[in-house]
């Protein structure tokens, strides 16, 4: 049986561990003797007693130093099993962060997307924190709970579900970090979305899937493949693999007599022209001597007003595995970019708006096939990649002729991709829900 309480407070208690429940809850249950508590992966033995009045609300007496530093839950959800003699008090969510110093929280890139999430699992009936890289591989309960407009750093039980948000992809790597995960699986902490997704990765799985394979442009890895890439498509991209936020991203033109190469990333100046093949070579050697690239054909994307288009579908898996489109939004691109990313200067517009413009007709299908290669892609990637996923962001683009390229997937969508005016986003209500079903999923209990 679960039930919602207006509060779930915590008292100091020198002794016995106590929880006092209301007494309508109590008088349904056969409470005597010992019974578990639990709290994200962290549990402890109680005994339950009526309330001494009327009060609805639940309140923990306990000197354990993991569940006295429990923060005050409105609307806390309470799980009862009658057979195991377990209570649970869920869901609880921590949000995994780079390490950061206390002051950097209010100007951080997601501060309202961390506000927003702790507000709805507030309400909704949980508890949602956020949780430090460091903190996670060192096994200590430490992390950020806002609380009366500030973020305040206290003790937790480790959680039901952690949402990996680090943006460190050498932290990823790791060896501590590695453990770490092992050591959440050990738990039955739910983590999701453990690693970046390099574009070199999710082209090799998502060509093996024939559904997304004609979504997708031919594309080679190395810069080794770029001169027999140009003599078949003579317009290409080259892409850093672990480049994000439109960065690291080159787009090279062969001409009659030269070749015109388009930039944001390694020079003030965004386009240069080279008179040969060998000097383009060695400027492109210099520019990317740091990293992996891989280079992908051009297709011809339809642009609006002249200025580059893409469309970003945000998908997120439900609890049964199944994954739905939550949001969607047309990125256009600033003046005399190449790139449509929010990051790089672009704005956004509502999907189905362009659409209409540019499709006056058939706009609503061409829009059901975007979503349904951005819903496929997600689905084969969560399934052929090792960890657990639960979003991903899907760039799309489309042709004259409305038919959808896939331009990238990514493992850490950003969450500026919004746009319409609910005061909560969709995807923090995902969040929640994913994390409401996961928690429920094990009966309250791992």
């Amino acid at each position: 049986m679960m039930f919602k309480s207006p509060f779930f407070s915590l008292e100091n208690h020198r002794e016995e561990n106590e929880l006092i429940l209301p007494h309508a809850i109590y008088n349904k249950f056969d409470f005597a003797g010992k019974w578990k508590l639990k709290a994200g992966a962290a549990s402890l033995h109680i005994e339950c007693f009526p309330s001494g009045s009327s009060a609805p609300g639940v309140t923990l007496r306990s000197s354990d130093p993991l569940f006295s530093s429990l923060p005050r839950m409105d609307h806390a959800l309470v799980d009862v099993d009658r057979d195991r003699k377990l209570i649970s008090i869920g869901p609880i969510t921590a949000l995994l962060i780079d390490n950061l110093q206390e002051e950097k929280l209010y100007k951080h890139s997601l501060k309202e997307y961390f506000t927003e999430c702790q507000r709805w699992f507030q309400q909704q009936g949980g508890l949602f924190f956020l949780m430090t890289v460091s903190s996670f591989v060192k096994d200590e309960g430490e992390g950020y709970l806002f609380e009366q407009g500030e973020w305040q750093k206290r003790i937790f039980p480790f959680p039901d579900v952690i949402y990996n948000r680090s943006h460190s992809r050498k932290i990823e790597s790791q060896k501590q970090f590695l453990t770490a995960l092992t050591r959440t699986g050990d738990r039955s902490i739910h983590l999701f979305n453990s690693t970046f997704l390099s574009k070199d990765s999710a082209y090799a799985h998502l060509k093996t899937h024939s559904e997304v394979l004609p979504h997708l442009p031919e594309t080679a890895t190395g810069l080794e493949q770029l001169e027999e890439m140009l003599s078949i498509y003579n317009d290409v991209f080259v892409k850093a693999v672990n480049g994000s936020k439109g960065r690291y991203i080159i787009r090279i033109q062969k001409r009659e007599k030269d070749y015109l190469v388009s930039q944001n990333s390694f020079s003030s100046k965004p386009t240069h022209i080279f008179r040969t093949y060998s000097s383009l070579y060695r400027q492109l050697q210099s520019w990317c001597r740091h990293s992996q690239y891989i280079v992908q054909e051009t297709i011809p994307f339809l642009t609006f007003n002249g200025q580059t288009m893409d469309f970003r579908f945000l998908c997120h898996k439900n609890h049964r595995g199944s994954w739905s489109v939550i949001s969607a939004a047309a990125r256009i691109g600033s003046e005399n970019q190449f790139v449509a990313n929010i990051d790089q200067g672009g704005r956004m517009e509502s999907p189905i708006k362009i659409l209409s413009v540019l499709f006056p007709v058939d706009h609503s299908e061409i829009y059901s096939n975007m979503k349904e290669v951005s819903l496929s892609c997600s689905s084969y990637l969560s399934e052929h990649l090792e960890g657990n996923f639960a979003e991903f962001g899907v760039d799309i683009g489309v042709d004259s002729a409305g038919k959808p390229w896939i331009i990238e997937v990514n493992s850490k969508p950003s969450k500026k991709t919004f746009i319409d005016n609910e005061r909560i986003r969709p995807s923090v209500k995902a969040l929640y829900e994913y994390s409401y079903n996961i928690w429920k999923g094990k009966g309250g209990i791992s």
